[in-house]
């Protein structure tokens, strides 16, 4: 048995299910349930694919919004366009901070310079806690948005991004009509449209 940060569960036995582009574990455990009985043994797969992070860049002056369109298997095997618009994101490595992995996937998939940017912290979440033990940490740059276009990405990864830059306004009609459905984009879409008029005054101030 192995003991958890949480006394509320007890993990049984582990095993490495799968071991690919990405990683499975397979977990017996149990937990205690709100009675105070201990529940049966539970086996369950986790999809550990570690810390990731998104971010959106943001123009409070011409409020506009940059974001990308690529293949991702994931809306091809869920039925969906295999190339939608959505946020830059990316894994994070060994020793580096989140702001880092914004900083290098920003340049790598959008080609934006970072560096000089404030960067706003938003929030930091579980996409799918059922199944994956995957964090997203989700930040808002401030960027010059006459300044992002072209076609960007990493050879050696397959990518193929293709960078668009859209009105706040546009940006949130294809939100509430349905037609975002990147995770991280409809979160940091959400976060910015209650944030963004602080911002503005923040980041135009500077």
């Amino acid at each position: 048995m192995t003991d958890t940060a949480d006394d509320r569960v007890q993990i049984l036995g582990s095993r490495r299910g799968f071991d690919g582009f990405f990683r499975i574990d397979v977990h017996r455990l149990r937990y205690r349930k709100f009675d105070g009985s201990w529940s049966a043994v539970v086996v369950r797969e986790i999809f550990e694919r570690g810390a990731a992070v998104a971010v959106l860049p943001y123009d409070p002056l011409r409020d506009e919004v940059v974001m990308i369109r690529q293949f991702l298997p994931g809306f091809l095997f869920s039925g969906r366009d295999a190339f939608p618009l959505h946020i830059v994101a990316g894994m994070m490595e060994d020793g580096e901070t989140p702001e880092e992995v914004a900083r290098r996937e920003a340049m790598e998939e959008a080609g934006l310079s970072l560096a000089d940017c404030p960067l706003e912290k938003t929030v930091s979440y579980l996409p799918s806690p059922g199944g994956s033990s995957e964090v997203i940490h989700l930040f808002i740059a401030c960027v010059d948005a006459s300044k992002a276009g072209g076609h960007h990405g990493v050879a050696e990864e397959h990518e193929d991004i293709q960078v668009e830059v859209l009105s706040m306004a546009n940006a949130l009609d294809l939100l509430d009509r349905g037609a975002l459905e990147d995770g991280p984009a409809v979160v940091a879409l959400l976060w910015l449209a209650r944030h963004r008029e602080r911002l503005k005054r923040a980041w135009l101030a500077a």
